[in-house]
């Protein structure tokens, strides 16, 4: 099965802090991403979120005790039947960034 790439942009706002910041997915050629699938990507990310409106895409912290707030200002899906169905480059450059853990 062929995978897609799918990255989102989102801002993490913490107060009058606010931060500009990427994610990475991969889905099925025949899907588009689903509320799951960024709660679980943030959740790699160490953001333990819900969504808190569903028409905007605003996530919030599931601990009370957090304030922050992510919000998905754009969603770009990459590849199709022309492009490789794996970028093992691509995996092995993030793998790097995060210091190995995928």
């Amino acid at each position: 099965m062929a995978l897609r790439e799918c990255i989102f942009h989102f801002k993490f706002i913490d107060g009058p802090n606010t931060k500009m910041l990427r994610a990475l997915i991969f889905l099925p050629d025949d899907r588009k991403p689903s509320i799951k699938d960024f709660i679980a990507a943030f959740a790699q990310l160490g953001y333990q979120v819900q969504l808190e409106n569903e028409q905007e895409l605003i996530f919030a912290p599931t601990n009370a005790k957090e304030t922050y707030k992510l919000d998905i200002t754009k969603i770009e899906i990459k590849g199709g039947d022309d492009s490789p169905q794996h970028d093992g480059e691509l995996k092995s450059i993030i793998e790097h960034l995060r210091g190995g853990r995928w």
